[in-house]
């Protein structure tokens, strides 16, 4: 999803975007928003305005299903710019003009993309609500396929998001940022809904948090135990925490510990996004691609309905391109998403 929503920001310009998954009744189940709101607020919208007359999710969401377009963009009126919800939740997130896209797979709504721009800019236009509407079905693809089948084996390297924040000896948090709110609720609750936010993300992560304390403690007092850390892996990516002693002196009750949390995704997403940020033929792309995943010449040709001799000049045109001499060189090169001048 967070590659998703990048590559959806890319075609349909906006500042920030969120998807929202619902049941059949139209129900809420989980979200995940590129700009988080901050946890008391998140508990606010839930308890105040999820099921509000005026601002129900669920009212809303089934009047979006049931139009004939599937992509509606708003702006509020100066009336609404005055209202609780607006000043409480929408300013937070500074989504001032904001555009809806409901997402279906053979006719079921699967959820909403919501598309968000500031005040300071323009509303979405007709053209943009044509874009985002000409895609949807491929962002149904990839939102069923993601839900059926997780996260993918294999290597995994880090991706952009990490956090870093503080907990006590019994695994209570005492200061956390937004990313590091959004990312332990991934990690350790699996998903932020009504029903995680209402009982509380921090009751839910502080088990494992402890058990990162007390390997700390093992670690400091000299056991072998290896490394203060802990992975967690779900269909969000593989995380990984690791913790810290702030001081030198024994963990007691007192005692802050930080911990840092940073997302892992597999290889193979990672190669997709930086090979798409590079000047390459289409090809080059198809075959990287498939040495990526580690296809030989003869399992290309089969899958791309070509000659061996042809793959074998498209290997050597990529290898070329990319000044490099095996299949490792290049995977490194591409990840490292910088080409060799012409």
């Amino acid at each position: 999803m967070p590659k998703l929503l990048k590559s959806v920001r890319q075609y349909v310009d906006a500042d920030s975007a969120g998807f929202f998954w619902v049941d059949a009744a139209g129900d809420m189940t989980s979200l995940y928003a590129e700009r988080l709101l901050p946890a008391p607020v998140m508990k606010l919208y839930f308890e105040r305005f999820y099921e509000s007359d005026d601002t129900s999710f669920k009212r809303a969401f089934v009047e979006r299903v049931n139009r004939a377009e599937p992509v509606l963009a708003v702006s509020p009126s100066a009336s609404s710019e005055r209202s609780p919800y607006y000043n409480e939740v929408l300013r937070t997130l500074d989504a001032h003009h904001v555009m809806y896209g409901i997402v279906r797979e053979q006719g079921r709504a699967l959820g909403q993309l919501s598309l968000y721009r500031p005040k300071a800019a323009t509303p979405f236009s007709a053209t943009q609500r044509g874009d985002l509407a000409s895609i949807l079905p491929y962002i149904a693809h990839g939102v069923s396929q993601q839900v059926r089948r997780g996260v993918a084996g294999g290597e995994f390297l880090d991706a952009d998001d990490d956090a870093v924040f503080l907990i006590d000896a019994e695994g209570s948090i005492r200061q956390q940022s937004l990313a590091s709110q959004k990312l332990l609720a991934l990690a350790l609750a699996g998903k932020i809904g009504p029903e995680q936010v209402l009982a509380g993300i921090d009751d839910a992560v502080r088990p494992t948090l402890r058990r990162l304390v007390e390997r700390l403690g093992q670690t400091l007092s000299g056991e072998n135990v290896g490394p203060p850390s802990l992975v967690v892996t779900n269909a969000w990516g593989r995380f990984v925490l690791r913790a810290y002693a702030v001081t030198d002196a024994p963990l007691d009750s007192h005692s802050s510990i930080a911990v840092s949390i940073r997302r892992q995704e597999p290889m193979l997403l990672k190669f997709v996004d930086a090979l798409n940020d590079l000047e390459l033929s289409p090809q080059q792309r198809e075959v990287a691609l498939g040495l990526a995943k580690g296809s030989t010449n003869r399992e290309l040709a089969d899958a791309l309905g070509v000659s061996i001799n042809t793959v074998a000049y498209h290997v050597k045109q990529l290898f070329q391109r990319l000044d490099t001499h095996d299949r490792q060189q290049m995977i490194a090169r591409v990840l490292s998403e910088r080409l060799p001048p012409k």
